[in-house]
């Protein structure tokens, strides 16, 4: 039996944690700190549990974005492609080609190389942002964990 639910559960994404967390941390809080921890933990996406454990182990989770964020996220997801898509067709084509494009070399190069940075930090951004809500497991890299906030 216990092999057919293990089955069922890779074959539907739900993979066990490969360590198992069975050690359990008791704290009171005041009924305002728990409405609290459970106002935060929601707006981050994330269970209390989840929550509690990512901040005692000096994470800052991101708060979940709002329908016009992600709207204009998948705006800028869109932008993104069109510059790329202009940048590789830009890429394909011979140096003469270009020329004839833009009629002048200089300007069209500091433009292109203008728009390959553009095109970088959008993607760097567009990364971070989409980036679930986790806290990096055994790291000990502070940097890391304070860049994420």
């Amino acid at each position: 039996m216990a092999h057919d639910n293990d089955t069922f559960q890779r074959q539907f994404g739900q993979e066990k944690p490969t360590q198992r967390r069975d050690k359990v941390v008791v704290t009171k809080v005041t009924a305002q700190e728990l409405s609290q921890i459970k106002s935060s933990a929601e707006r981050c996406g994330m269970t209390r549990s989840d929550f509690i454990r990512a901040r005692a182990l000096n994470y800052r989770p991101r708060q979940r974005l709002s329908g016009t964020e992600v709207d204009g996220l998948r705006q800028l997801a869109a932008c993104r492609t069109d510059m790329v898509n202009f940048a590789n067709a830009l890429h394909g084509l011979t140096d003469d080609e270009k020329v004839r494009l833009f009629r002048h070399q200089p300007t069209m190069l500091e433009w292109y190389e203008k728009v390959a940075q553009v095109t970088n930090h959008v993607t760097d951004f567009l990364q971070s942002a989409q980036k679930a809500n986790s806290y990096p497991a055994g790291t000990t890299d502070e940097e890391a964990k304070e860049d994420a906030v």
